[in-house]
């Protein structure tokens, strides 16, 4: 199996390091994009510190919150895609395989009928209205101005005056930005792009749409009967937080014992990674 990793990192050279080395093997290649407000001896480092073969992009500048991390996302897809690939995977710098390459390889290729495993709820199970009926240019995100935007559009919408969805979107969908796609689904999301390029603007002015649009890309790309929801993360969640926990060495038996294939978020000092490398190590050896 041709399987690519898609990293989006900004941060702590090392842990992306004993990251990249950990999903080395054969047929894996790593593509990975590092935010371009990283600054360049960050980015220097994480250049010398991961395997060679490590394919960096050009970089984005990303800003929580804003389409930019769609585009690098689809950057590292286009990428990818080009190469050729029979899987696609999206990671994060803090994220970590909890199964070993074999069983990672294994678990894609069980279903022939399936093209993406991924977190996918209807705006009834997950509301993001909020984020696409306003205007949320990502310059203002966190700003005066942004807020001020964000007030008055509050108002409007009240008196029935939203966004509306453009051609062909029906409905949103949305989930964790972090998933597997095949080659074929990763090809067929790149493909809507160019076909709808209003979709695309339409999404440049949405809040977090990391969360939004490729889920609801896929819908609407002819592959909603071919998507597990079911994004084979393992994540721990603080009632009300608006992002997982760091996991601990607490978590370690959790994790061993996990249907999931990858977990986040890990904490930079590399200790419960190396805990979860050992207790892989083994059981290759076992096997």
């Amino acid at each position: 199996m041709r399987l690519a990793y898609l990293i989006l990192a900004h941060t702590a050279p090392a842990q992306l390091a004993r990251l990249v080395g950990r999903l080395a093997a054969p047929g894996v290649r790593v593509y990975v994009h590092v935010d371009a407000n990283t600054p360049a001896d960050v980015f220097a480092a994480m250049q010398a510190s991961v395997p060679a073969g490590t394919v960096f992009i050009v970089r984005r500048p990303c800003r929580w919150g804003g389409f930019s991390l769609v585009a690098a996302t689809l950057d590292l897809m286009r990428v990818a895609c080009a190469d050729g690939c029979d899987w696609q995977v999206l990671l994060s710098g803090a994220d970590y395989p909890v199964r070993t390459h074999a069983e990672i390889v294994a678990r894609l290729a069980r279903n022939d009928d399936v093209d993406g495993y991924l977190d996918l709820r209807a705006e009834s199970e997950f509301d993001v209205g909020y984020r696409w009926q306003a205007w949320h240019p990502e310059t203002l995100n966190g700003r005066p101005a942004g807020r001020a935007l964000q007030k008055l559009q509050r108002g409007l919408r009240h008196l029935g005056l939203r966004r509306r969805l453009p051609s062909p979107l029906t409905a949103v969908w949305a989930g964790s930005q972090w998933w597997c796609l095949t080659g074929a689904a990763a090809d067929a999301v790149l493909r809507f792009c160019d076909e709808y390029p209003k979709v695309v603007d339409f999404f440049r002015a949405t809040l977090v749409p990391d969360e939004m649009f490729i889920q609801t890309v896929l819908m609407h790309a002819g592959l909603a009967d071919r998507l597990v929801r079911d994004p084979l993360r393992h994540l721990v969640w603080t009632p009300g937080a608006w992002s997982p926990a760091t996991l601990s060495d607490a978590d370690l038996p959790a994790l061993l014992a996990s249907d999931a294939l990858f977990a986040r978020k890990f904490a930079a000092d590399g200790t419960l990674t190396a805990q979860l490398d050992a207790a892989l190590n083994a059981r290759t050896t076992m096997i």
